[in-house]
């Protein structure tokens, strides 16, 4: 059944945070909360309460049977809202103003908040990608300054610019009307970013790009990526086709397609930071960067070109002054046994390597045999499965305190399958501890005490799940 669409206007005073509507009543439950819309709601609400609530914020009736009936994992799962359990009866839901990241506000609560800084764009995850448009000079982007142009619609009123970079907003981005359609100018910052135009009212992706996705109500919102480096080769005039492929994209032989210019070829990408391998294909011949000096053997005999983006972590073997080789292999090079050789020096074997924040597995190959890294206390796996873990600027910590006859402590949630055997915490000064790299958005967890789950005592946010025992929480931003 499609929903209708409601338009609510708040007038808001700048000074403050947020504004409080009220939470004693389904007519005031609603506040807004650091950029996002919660519903403060009592399980105790009657019938009509009830349906109060789902007429004023237009929720359909699978959403209040989970409310009510306390399905948080149908709400989290399966909606766009969160929810979080509160005390004395209460659930709250929450939601960014105006529509989740990613799909545009065709349906559900329309909110316009001013607020006093705009809020920074939220990260789409992304390896690479370039850009496809079907009409000239539609989009362009320099120094950090991306310019969306619509041609045509020279009847239209009113052109706005929405998309994941201003949280969809519906009146943050005007377009400028022009002799030839509307534009609009920004600063965003390298990455995928994900846009809809709104003309008079009406949502539609950009009719001249051939990029875009589902935006999860039966339309598509339009895909644009900001570049971070652009592939060049010069000459080759005659060439018929020129290809980029390279580690980023699995050495798809078809998929990134280079331009003809004046001096050569180029195509402007976003690579994600870390370590790329790649080649040029010039009408079938696989050739190396001759712009590009620094190259690696892939350990069979293949020489290809190497971009490095972003910050270094040195890996480090110490002792073994005796091996001939010793081959650093890992997540991040698909665990490749011969591409990186490790450099000997003074006190052992050493080998800088540029990656991206994450969280990584890695192995030493000494003499032909795997081992972990001495050094380094955090493993993921078990058994002869046991690999180093490394996580590169880390942005959160678990932390467990006490239990310090404990033989093993791990932790388990969504951000690793809930595996039994990976990330196995490390005893510090009264406390476990695992380092971990997350991408934003919300996780469960929980923590296994020699074989026991168990809930983190700390946190007071939690959710049940379905075997009636809850799981933690935390938001990462």
């Amino acid at each position: 059944m499609k929903k209708k669409l409601r338009f609510f206007f708040l007038a808001v005073s700048l000074p403050f945070a947020s504004v409080v509507l009220g939470q004693h009543a389904p007519e005031k439950a609603g506040s807004i909360e650091d950029g996002k819309l919660v519903l403060k709601i009592s399980l105790q609400w009657s019938v009509q309460q009830k349906t109060i609530l789902a007429e004023l914020y237009d929720l359909d009736s699978l959403l209040i049977s989970a409310i009510f009936t306390n399905n948080l994992s149908y709400i989290n799962d399966s909606t766009d809202w969160t929810a979080i359990p509160g005390r004395q009866g209460m659930i709250f839901l929450s939601k960014p103003i105006g529509i989740q990241t990613g799909a545009p506000p065709d349906r559900g609560i329309f909110l316009e908040v001013p607020h006093e800084a705009p809020l920074p764009p939220p990260v789409i995850y992304a390896t690479y990608g370039a850009n496809d448009f079907s009409g000239k000079n539609t989009f362009s982007y320099r120094e950090g300054l991306a310019c969306f142009v619509l041609p045509g619609y020279e009847s239209a009123k009113s052109v706005f610019l929405s998309g994941s970079f201003n949280q969809w907003s519906t009146m943050q981005l005007p377009m400028i009307k022009t002799d030839t359609g509307w534009t609009a100018c920004l600063v965003l910052p390298p990455g995928k970013h994900m846009y809809k135009y709104i003309v008079d009212g009406r949502w539609m992706s950009d009719p001249n790009n051939r990029k875009r996705e589902n935006d999860g109500h039966r339309g598509h919102n339009s895909v644009v990526f900001c570049y971070n480096h652009i592939f060049s080769l010069d000459g080759y005039e005659r060439a018929r086709r020129v290809i980029v492929a390279g580690s980023f994209n699995g050495w798809n032989i078809r998929e990134l397609e280079m331009e003809k210019t004046a001096s050569g070829w180029q195509l402007p990408m976003y690579l994600r930071e870390g370590t790329h391998t790649y080649k040029f294909i010039v009408d079938r011949n696989w050739i190396t960067d001759p712009a590009n000096p620094i190259t690696r053997d892939d350990g069979m005999g293949n020489i290809n070109s190497v971009i490095e983006i972003g910050d270094t972590h040195v890996f480090r073997l110490r002792r073994f002054a005796n091996a001939e080789r010793v081959i650093l292999s890992g997540s991040f090079n698909a665990w490749n046994t011969g591409e990186l050789v490790m450099e000997r020096y003074e006190d052992g074997w050493r080998l800088p390597y540029v990656l991206a924040a994450g969280n990584y597995e890695y192995k030493f190959i000494v003499g032909g045999h795997w081992i972990t890294d001495p050094a380094n206390p955090f493993t993921a796996g078990s058994g002869d499965r046991t690999n180093s873990f490394l996580a590169f600027k880390p942005n959160h910590v678990f932390l467990l305190e006490g239990f310090e006859d404990a033989e093993s402590v791990i932790v388990s949630g969504n951000f690793n399958g809930w595996s039994i055997n990976d990330y196995k915490m490390v005893f510090r000064d009264g406390e476990w501890i695992f380092p971990i790299h997350l991408h934003p958005g919300r996780y469960s967890y929980k923590f296994i005490v020699d074989g026991q789950w168990i809930l983190d005592p700390v946190n007071p946010l939690w959710e049940n799940n379905e075997f009636g025992t809850g799981n933690s929480v935390i938001w990462i931003d």
